[in-house]
């Protein structure tokens, strides 16, 4: 734990506990400590998520540099699934990043409770988030129509041969 805090083996990695009552004499009472439950979920899920990416992308690798292509069925089946896993690594660490930083948004400066905007109405925080939800959900239906469509026309297809062709020129 001391290479990963200090870059180095030696150091010392104090607990939550110890952390808690440090904030508490520097900065007042209150809770400093984030959610460990799902820092510790996200965390293992992102770094999950990468490996079974990294592992991927070599088995991949490894099939073009023997000239050999993929014959084995179950993985050309299981291989679409790995289209949502950048996501999921995204929004783990998304998470791991602003669920982990609690209390804080600038660490010692900013508390979250004092970093509201009072010239933002809920309102106006509710009509943003459904325009992004529905911006977001508008890319995610163009993005699985487009999957498909070219997905079920084939590698071998006239129009997505042509479709690179004009890509290379």
């Amino acid at each position: 734990m001391s290479f990963l805090a200090y870059n180095k083996f030696e150091g010392e990695v104090r607990g939550i506990n110890d952390l808690q009552a440090e904030y508490e004499a520097k900065y007042g009472p209150g809770d400093y400590v984030p959610n460990i439950t799902v820092s510790y979920f996200s965390f293992r899920i992102m770094v999950l998520v990468g490996f079974l990416m990294l592992l991927v992308a070599a088995l991949a690798l490894l099939h073009i540099i023997l000239k050999k292509p993929v014959e084995k069925l179950w993985f050309l089946k299981v291989l679409p699934f790995f289209i949502a896993l950048p996501y999921l690594s995204n929004s783990t660490g998304w998470l791991l990043a602003e669920i982990g930083r609690q209390p804080w948004v600038v660490f010692g400066l900013l508390k979250t409770e004092d970093a509201v905007s009072k010239s933002v109405s809920a309102g106006m925080v509710l009509t943003s988030l459904i325009g992004f939800t529905l911006i977001y959900g508008a890319l995610m239906v163009a993005d699985v129509y487009l999957l498909a469509k070219y997905a079920k026309k084939g590698a071998g297809s006239e129009s997505v041969d042509t479709a690179v062709e004009t890509a290379k020129a």
